[in-house]
């Protein structure tokens, strides 16, 4: 990009000057994006196209190059000029700053500038594109006048096609952009300076680094920062405090500085690699389990833009689970499991009648993180139209007799050196399991549970193509079948203590 400022860089540079230089001229530095990344961008991408349907008919200033925005800006100026009433993607350029506007709107002699957002509200990095883009727009005499973020409406629930205008919320942030507009002229020059430069500015890491994004820099400005250092303390306050004092390394960590019981596991399991074994805790939550057990798991989709009727964006919609039945202690295994062949039909009232099918009426449900699927499960009801009383009763009552195997490592009263602090199951499995080869999620292809969300929303969408949905089906039932062995693995282990 010939451009020096662009919103995202301005927004960079607010966040950590060394974050912008190394974005211009040392990109290798960064790490790859993630799958979850992309997705993240393919839904802002399609929601941005949605929103243009609230203003039809808009020509279309999109680059044919992403990092040659020259032709854009021309177009853009003489669109403007030839009275057109919407643009889209409208590019403008003063002085080395390059605004992108997703929409440019006229309503009568008024200018209204539109950002959209896939967040479902404004926040504060928003108000810093809208400032950079007010900024540019009013240097090439075309001052909008109302500026506003157009963002998902979080209450709006599906029922047929998409209704974009309920879709979607337009929020009047023009007096906020205008308040910025002395710091946008305070920072452009000191960005200008930091670009230009030859070298990178010396930035020491701090709470910016993560904030309102971690930065895709911090491998390379964290490399000095050692393995077991005090940021991998978990639900630990006040890391900065410490770092202040010239305290990196866990092992450092002061034996009369205020820690929680579980932080001081922690420490401990780092200093002096010791475990600790609750058991009696342990034994007297073991007795609330009532067999058969039922080892529960659930897989959601969460799209921005509802996909099923009687949903709402961002809703947590339950599509997958997977069961393990153990009838009595040392009892065969059994597996049950729930994947439609078409994802793409609502599977929320197939699911609850093949759970209830599936799942006595005596027994406890075990779940790891429990709240995650009774909260999601119990939902379906509340949204659907059409489930009939009894199978609504039923699947309360299921979800009733829920246990969270999470607690004991949650709680501390089973903690390994190897679990880094963490009780996530894929850290506690390991840690218990260690030489079990059928345990693994890493020989997966799906192998957590960002990119199973991910496939699953692709293929309810129906973006899949044919060919492939066969063997993605294979690789989400083997993840999801995997929580729950892990789970009958774990609850062995702590009944064998």
């Amino acid at each position: 990009m010939p451009h020096l400022i662009s919103k995202s860089r301005y927004v960079s540079g607010r966040q950590c000057l060394k974050k912008l230089y190394l974005s211009k001229h040392h990109k290798e530095l960064a790490e790859d994006i993630t799958s979850s990344q992309e997705a993240l961008f393919e839904q802002g991408h399609n929601v941005g196209e949605l929103a243009q349907q609230l203003f039809p008919g808009g020509k279309d200033a999109t680059p044919e190059e992403y990092f040659d925005f020259g032709p854009a800006v021309a177009q853009t100026q003489n669109w403007i000029e030839a009275g057109e009433t919407t643009i889209y993607e409208a590019a403008f350029e003063y002085d080395e700053v390059l605004a992108a506007l997703d929409i440019f709107h006229r309503v009568g002699n008024e200018i209204h500038a539109i950002e959209v957002k896939s967040s479902t509200k404004v926040k504060d990095y928003h108000l810093l594109d809208g400032s950079l883009q007010y900024w540019v727009m009013n240097k090439c005499g075309y001052a909008p006048d109302k500026f506003f973020l157009m963002h998902i409406n979080n209450l709006y629930i599906k029922n047929g096609a998409i209704e974009v205008d309920k879709l979607f919320h337009l929020e009047d942030i023009t007096e906020q952009v205008i308040a910025l507009q002395a710091e946008v002229e305070k920072w452009l020059p000191i960005m200008k300076s930091t670009l230009r430069g030859n070298n990178i500015p010396e930035v020491e890491i701090g709470p910016h680094c993560t904030d309102p994004f971690a930065c895709d820099f911090m491998a390379y400005c964290w490399k000095n920062i050692p393995k077991d250092s005090v940021f991998e303390l978990r639900n630990f306050q006040k890391k900065w405090d410490l770092y202040e004092e010239g305290i990196t390394k866990i092992e450092d960590f002061p034996d009369d500085f205020p820690a929680s019981f579980k932080t001081r596991l922690q420490i401990d399991g780092v200093k002096k690699s010791v475990a600790y074994i609750d058991k009696e805790a342990i034994r007297n939550f073991l007795k609330a389990f009532e067999f058969p057990l039922y080892f529960f798991d659930i897989e959601t989709v969460f799209p921005g833009i509802p996909i099923f009727d009687y949903s709402k964006p961002y809703l947590q919609i339950p599509v997958q689970y997977s069961l393990h039945v153990l009838e009595q202690p040392d009892g065969e295994l059994k597996h049950f499991e729930f994947l439609p062949n078409d994802l793409t039909k609502d599977p929320r009232l197939s699911m609850l009648e093949t759970m209830v099918k599936q799942i006595g009426d005596k027994g406890s449900l075990v779940a790891y993180n429990m709240s995650f699927e009774k909260g999601w499960v119990g939902k379906i009801a509340d949204y659907l139209l059409n489930v009939p009383k009894e199978l609504k009763e039923k699947v309360d009552q299921i979800l009733e007799r829920c246990i969270d195997l999470m607690v004991p490592f949650q709680k501390g009263w089973y903690y390994n050196p190897t679990m880094e602090g963490s009780h996530s199951i894929k850290v506690v499995l390991p840690a218990l399991c260690p030489d079990d080869p059928e345990l693994n999620y890493k020989g997966l292809v799906i192998n957590n549970g960002g990119d199973a969300a991910n496939t699953l929303q692709a293929l309810a969408e129906g973006k899949v193509p044919q060919d492939q949905i066969s063997q993605l089906r294979k690789d989400l039932l083997a993840y999801c079948r995997l929580d729950t062995l892990a789970m009958v693995k774990i609850w062995e282990k702590l009944r064998n203590l």
